[in-house]
């Protein structure tokens, strides 16, 4: 293949990558940077490199990234790639691979990996190395501040998070870990709640428990007819079922009186909020996960019973009494992953919130409520928004006085593995509890036609 025009080539590239010629695309790719380094389409070629090394090689994408990031320093996609990858390579075994790598990409991953070897002070001249070096790449500022912030240095991690949000802004610019900033939104006024309806059914206040789920027209539709159907078949719960619907259109409402239908309409809270996040664009998204966190004090206090929060694309696999018999003494129950909390905003999950109405839990959600109105308020709809408010209530909300009493589930309760057949009949593994169809990248496409749980995954003979 013999290309002279620059456009072409990276045309030509491109097209290989779509097609899965992933060959032919890295050695177009590499001929367009080996002549013209700084040529205009260069930054798209180190892009679409980052994009096909990255499930071979995190670093060599990471270099990559910082390559098209250095060319056009104010290109979203760039910043956005580039902090990712920077936040998620190295791992604990890859210390002597970068062991004496000067740039920053090495330094960053060698960084990454002694904290994941548990050698934090290490990591923090790594880090701090890079920055000296490279001050420019403020990215490296997130990796320090969550360093700090797992040391509970909290007030020195917030003002490295502030240095970063006002350089490269995006999640950093959600995430505060001053005790002294919590202090402020816990003594401000009362934020504001949201405009919902709610409609409950005459068996609600029988029942229980709540499960309680939030989403918008398109989830509804996606999402709730298999959730719902797992909840009322596979997880073993005496419980009311509350849809939170944002902005739902008609398809989501014929979504909801065919769930009602079928389950019993005597046990559906339907709440229905109304909305305009045309301002948002493309970031309405966050408000479908945050909104939830809006409304919930307000409904524990209103049903005053225990409220199991889910996310909407979670399918119970099996008899979830035991999970939250775990945490039946405390206040909370939420779901965390050791080897994430590099990120301050993986520290708590989301997903799966099991609250108990007391004094404890409600000051938490208090608290968390407030944090997302403020950044909600001031034009900053960032995704994860929701797990930044959970962890810097959690690190720094309570510095003061006995926090509320947690219990953490392992990463372990989510089924990584869903087997369909043409029946609509699914497989997964029976040691755990759910099955995210979103946060696993398996199944969504079939999700719709997943009708009941056939049996485990060692039950599937080969062949």
């Amino acid at each position: 293949m013999r290309f002279s025009n620059p456009d072409a080539i990276l045309q030509a590239a491109l097209d290989a990558e779509r097609t899965g010629d992933h060959e032919t695309a890295r050695t177009l790719c590499h001929r367009l940077l080996e002549n013209a380094p700084a040529g205009r389409q260069a930054p798209a070629a180190h892009d679409a490199l980052a994009r096909l090394l990255v499930g071979q090689d995190m670093a060599a994408a990471a270099d990559h990234s910082l390559a098209a990031w250095r060319l056009i320093p104010t290109d979203r996609t760039h910043r956005s790639n580039l902090w990712q990858l920077l936040t998620h390579l190295g791992e604990a075994g890859d210390i002597a691979r970068f062991q004496g790598r000067g740039d920053c990409v090495g330094l960053v991953a060698l960084g990454n990996a002694l904290r994941r070897d548990g050698q934090a002070l290490r990591a923090e001249r790594a880090y701090r190395r890079a920055l000296d070096l490279y001050p420019e790449v403020s990215f490296t500022l997130s990796r320090l501040a969550c360093l700090c912030a797992e040391q509970h240095r909290l007030e020195e991690a917030d003002a490295l998070f502030l240095d970063a949000a006002g350089r490269h802004g995006g999640r950093d610019a959600v995430t505060r870990t001053s005790p002294t900033f919590l202090r402020s939104l816990r003594e401000a006024p009362p934020p504001a709640g949201i405009r919902a309806t709610i409609q409950e059914g005459a068996g609600v206040a029988a029942r229980p428990l709540v499960v309680y789920a939030c989403c918008d027209a398109v989830y509804a539709r996606k999402f709730l007819p298999t959730m719902v159907r797992s909840i009322v078949e596979d997880s073993g719960l005496d419980c009311a079922i509350a849809l939170h619907l944002v902005n739902p259109d008609a398809e989501a409402e014929a979504v909801v009186a065919t769930l009602a239908a079928a389950h019993g309409a005597d046990r559906f809270i339907v709440l229905r909020e109304a909305i305009d996040l045309s301002p948002l664009g493309g970031d309405a998204k966050t408000y479908y996960a945050c909104s939830r966190f809006l409304v919930l004090p307000d409904l524990l206090v209103r049903w005053q019973k225990p409220v199991l929060m889910l996310d909407v694309d979670l399918l119970a696999i099996r008899d979830l009494n035991p999970l939250l018999t775990t945490s039946a003494h405390s206040d909370l129950g939420m779901m965390s992953h050791a080897l994430k909390r590099l990120d301050i905003w993986s520290l708590l999950y989301a997903d799966v919130l099991h609250i108990r109405p007391t004094t404890g839990a409600l000051r938490f959600l208090d608290l968390t409520r407030r944090y997302i109105r403020h950044f909600l308020d001031r034009g900053l709809p960032v995704w994860f928004l929701d797990q930044a408010a959970l962890a810097a209530v959690h690190l720094a909300g309570f510095t003061t006085e006995a926090p509320p009493r947690l219990t953490v589930y392992p990463a372990d309760i989510h089924s990584s593995t869903v087997m369909v057949d043409r029946e609509g009949r699914y497989w997964t593994d029976d040691s755990a509890y759910f099955y995210s169809v979103r946060a696993t990248g398996g199944g969504q496409h079939a999700v719709q036609r997943l009708k009941r749980r056939a049996g485990t995954t060692a039950e599937v003979k080969p062949g």
